[in-house]
C-alpha cells in the first residue's frame, strides 16, 4: 500500500482567514470591489511573520481559485528548489547585523539599506529569496499592533455572527473524593442573543470547542462568522481546517485588546449571578443537566436590549436561513483531521497512543490518517478512507493455533486412505 501524500500547510488557512469576509455579503454591503480595495489597503502578517500589503488582483486571484477548489486552491504547489538558497555568506552575515543593529526595521528597509552599502545589487539573489531568508533565519522584526478607536456593533440576522468563549466554573465530583474544575463552553448568536451552544467540560481545548460547534451547527446550520479570543482552542489548526471546510469567517479579538465579546461576558456574568452563585459541589452531569434547564428559562424571558426574549427574537427573525448540512453527509467527515504518518516496521501506525493496524501495509511508506480527537478507538486510512481498528496482538497470534490445510495435505490425508 504505497502511497506518497503531501503534509497540508498552513499557508491556505491563512489566505483564506483574509478573503472570508468577502464570502458572506449581504444587500446592504458594499460592492465586490470596493471591499476588495479595503482589504488591500490592509496590513497583514504572513505566517512567517512578514508585514504585507496585497494587491486587488492577488485578493480577487485567491477568491477565485477558493470558489473552484476550497481550501486546496488556496496551497502552494511545493518548490522544486525546497531546501536550497542563493543567498551568499556576505549577503547573510551583513542582514544578521543589520537586524540586531535595528531591530524595529522592515525587511523591506532592511534590503534598502544592504543596496546603498552596495553587498546587494538588487537583482540576485532576488527579493523573494532575501525573503525566505530572513524568514527561516528569524530576522523579521516584531509586528506592532495600532491603536484603534473602540465601536460598538450588532449583526442584524441569527446566523451572521456567532460568538464563542470559556468561562472558569466551579469545581464538580469526579468520582470518590477527587474534584476536577469544570469550564463553560458557549457560543451566543449576535443579533438575537440565542444560546446555541453551551456545556461544561473537565477542559477548555478544541476537542470541548468542536464538540459544542458540531452539535450546534447540525442543529441550528452554518454561521457566516464565528467571533472568538485568541484561545488555544480557537486558534487551532483544527478549527481553521474545518471552517475553511464550511466557509466560515474566524474573526478573532485583536491580540492583547480583549474588547468586542461584550455579549458573551454579559451572558457569563448572568450565568456566575443566577445560576453559579451559592451553588453546591454536584457532578458533571447533574451540573450540565440543571444547566440546561437553566438555558431553557433564559431563552424566554425578555432580554433588557432586546426588549423580547431570545427565543421570540429568533422566532421573528427576518434573515435567509441558513444553510444546513445534508442528512446523508457524516458530520465527522467535516470535523475530521487530517495527517501524514509513517507505517512501522509491525505495520502498524502510533496515534492516540495506540498502535492501528494497516492492511497490506508496507513498512516505512507513509499514509494519511483522518481521526476526530474525541472518536481515538478507530482510524481512516489512505484516499480510499480504509477503517482500521487498535491492534490487536493476541487475535493476530491466535492464527498460529489454526493452520490451514493446503493441497498436499488433502493429498497426502487421500493417500492414507
Amino acid at each position: 500500500m504505497q502511497q506518497t501524500f503531501s503534509q497540508p500547510d498552513d499557508r491556505g488557512l491563512w489566505r483564506f482567514g483574509i478573503i472570508s469576509p468577502l464570502l458572506h455579503r449581504g444587500e446592504d454591503c458594499p460592492p465586490l470591489h470596493s471591499q476588495i480595495e479595503e482589504l488591500s489597503l490592509q496590513v497583514f502578517y504572513a505566517p512567517d511573520g512578514r508585514e504585507l500589503r496585497l494587491s486587488p488582483a492577488t485578493l480577487r486571484t485567491w477568491l477565485a481559485r477558493y470558489q473552484q477548489c476550497g481550501i486546496d486552491g488556496l496551497r502552494n504547489k511545493p518548490r522544486k528548489d525546497h531546501g536550497t538558497t542563493s543567498v551568499t555568506e556576505a549577503i547573510a552575515d551583513a542582514l544578521t547585523d543589520l537586524r540586531r543593529k535595528h531591530p524595529d526595521l522592515t525587511v523591506k528597509r532592511l534590503l534598502v539599506l544592504l543596496r546603498k552599502d552596495g553587498i546587494w545589487n538588487g537583482r540576485k539573489p532576488s527579493r523573494s529569496a532575501l525573503y525566505r531568508f530572513t524568514a527561516s533565519h528569524r530576522l523579521g522584526r516584531t509586528p506592532v499592533q495600532p491603536q484603534e478607536p473602540v465601536r460598538s456593533f450588532e449583526y442584524p440576522y441569527f446566523g451572521d455572527l456567532w460568538s464563542g468563549d470559556f468561562l472558569h466554573g466551579p469545581k464538580v465530583r469526579c468520582g470518590g473524593n477527587t474534584a476536577r474544575k469544570a469550564y463553560l463552553h458557549a457560543v451566543i448568536d449576535d443579533a438575537t442573543r440565542y444560546i446555541v451552544a453551551a456545556r461544561f467540560h473537565l477542559s477548555e481545548d478544541t476537542r470541548s470547542m468542536l464538540d459544542d460547534l458540531m452539535l450546534a451547527i447540525r442543529r441550528f446550520g452554518i454561521p457566516k462568522r464565528l467571533y472568538t479570543d485568541n484561545g488555544a482552542a480557537f486558534r487551532s489548526r483544527h478549527l481553521r481546517m474545518v471552517a475553511a471546510k464550511l466557509g466560515i469567517a474566524l474573526p478573532h479579538t485583536p491580540a492583547y485588546k480583549p474588547r468586542g465579546r461584550g455579549k458573551i461576558e454579559r451572558f457569563f456574568r448572568t450565568v456566575r449571578e443566577s445560576f453559579l452563585a451559592g451553588r453546591e459541589k454536584t457532578s458533571l452531569d447533574k451540573l450540565n443537566a440543571d444547566f440546561s434547564t437553566w438555558v431553557n428559562t433564559y431563552h424566554h424571558t425578555p432580554h433588557r436590549i432586546l426588549g423580547i426574549s431570545p427565543l421570540d427574537r429568533k422566532l421573528s427573525d427576518k434573515g435567509t436561513p441558513l444553510e444546513h448540512i445534508a442528512p446523508t453527509q457524516n458530520i465527522n467527515d467535516i470535523f475530521r483531521m487530517e495527517q501524514i504518518k509513517r507505517i512501522g516496521n509491525d505495520g502498524c501506525v502510533r496515534m492516540f497512543g495506540k498502535r492501528f493496524e494497516v492492511p497490506d501495509a508496507i513498512p516505512g511508506s507513509t499514509v494519511i490518517v483522518y481521526y476526530v480527537p474525541w472518536a481515538n478507538d478507530y482510524l481512516l486510512i489512505g484516499p480510499d478512507k480504509i477503517f482500521v481498528s487498535p491492534l490487536d496482538a493476541i487475535r493476530n497470534a491466535m492464527r498460529f493455533d489454526k493452520p490451514q490445510r493446503g493441497r498436499n495435505d488433502n493429498h497426502n490425508k487421500e493417500t492414507m486412505q
